[in-house]
């Protein structure tokens, strides 16, 4: 990896912390567009332990001060993104008011009744629907997103990119992230699903607004511990195999057509209908039906999933493009579709300052 075009000062860097990984983009602007200037990718080896990046400051601090310089990247400030289990997310009704501002109170009293952390424990970002500061002339009720976290998971944050030596300019959501890189301007109902290595989000956009988000205890490594204690190899040959077919050789592991997407096409199906159900049911959606779905994060290659999705649910099932509202230099097309879905959350959060 190296530094892709003109070196010069603005780029914004996105950060995505994963559970045992990091993954970095810096973009720049340039009229309006953005343009990849470089990227960077860490992973830590899978441990039997199962302690996620985040809980450990200090290694992940190191991790990204490395992946940052061999990358080449030049911006300080950095973006990052609370990890979707991690966050509280809901959409208030509240009395329309000519200062929104005065809503905080109203606002702040409703989340109290809703969040599991009392709010003096949390941090909390209030987006109003309308975009408006002030209310519509004749509006009654005003809509808003209000999305929280612990101070403690901010704190953490903090240290770690302390470590790193880079200033944390922003806080964001995966959500808010993956409609940026992968949805855009599209306004129509919108489902994605990011399939990590130890949990899946999966979030409905509407509009561009994430009208229902869920994570759940999902990933890629399920599917590599399973090959792993079936046919007893190591956890690294697991996961070339994963990775490579959709099932084992017979002819090398005596496994006959070994069917491992069902420890992970069956529970994610359940969970889609779920949140499918939840969106339907909203009373603020306008659309209820998702039109389309949209693959990415890491795990999202593994051998047959977008078909086995699609066929199912009879719905359109695309992989997320990251690059498309993208300038790069086109001798890296290939290598830059091969990684993109592990890279979509870093690339919209490095989208945030340029759209």
């Amino acid at each position: 990896m190296a530094l892709f075009g003109k070196q010069q000062k603005g780029g914004t860097l996105g950060v995505d912390i994963g559970a045992r990984s990091i993954k970095l983009v810096e973009l720049s602007s340039e009229k309006g567009r953005a343009h990849l200037m470089t990227y960077g990718y860490g992973e830590l080896p899978i441990s039997s332990d199962g302690e996620l990046l985040i809980d450990q400051p200090a290694v992940a601090g190191e991790l990204l001060s490395r992946v940052y310089k061999e990358a080449g990247c030049r911006a300080q400030n950095a973006m990052a993104a609370l990890p979707t289990s991690n966050i509280f997310s809901t959409i208030l009704s509240v009395p329309a008011a000519k200062d929104r501002k005065t809503l905080k109170p109203t606002i702040d009293a409703e989340v109290e009744k809703l969040s599991p952390l009392p709010l003096s424990e949390m941090i909390t970002y209030s987006t109003f629907l309308g975009g408006d500061e002030k209310a519509t002339k004749g509006e009654t009720y005003a809509q808003v997103l209000v999305t929280g976290a612990a101070k403690t998971l901010v704190q953490k944050y903090l240290e770690m990119f302390k470590a790193a030596k880079l200033q944390l300019k922003t806080l964001d959501t995966e959500s808010f992230a993956l409609i940026r890189s992968l949805i855009g301007k599209d306004r129509s109902p919108i489902m994605l699903i990011d399939l990590g290595a130890r949990r899946t989000n999966l979030t409905i956009a509407e509009k561009g607004i994430p009208f229902v988000t869920r994570s759940v205890n999902l990933g890629g490594d399920l599917l590599t511990s399973r090959i792993q204690s079936l046919l007893d190899v190591d956890i690294a040959e697991a996961e070339n195999m994963k990775l490579d077919v959709g099932s084992p050789s017979p002819d090398e592991h005596g496994a006959q057509g070994l069917p491992l997407l069902d420890a992970i096409i069956q529970p994610l199906l359940n969970e889609i209908r779920y949140v499918f159900q939840l969106y339907a049911d909203m009373e603020l959606t306008e659309a209820k039906t998702v039109e389309k779905i949209i693959l990415t994060g890491g795990s999202s290659h593994l051998p047959g999933l977008l078909e086995q999705l699609s066929s199912t649910l009879n719905l359109n099932v695309y992989r997320g493009n990251p690059w498309a509202r993208v300038a790069y230099p086109k001798d890296l097309s290939v290598v830059l579709e091969e990684i993109g879905p592990r890279m979509s959350v870093a690339v919209g959060l490095a989208m945030r300052d340029i759209e």
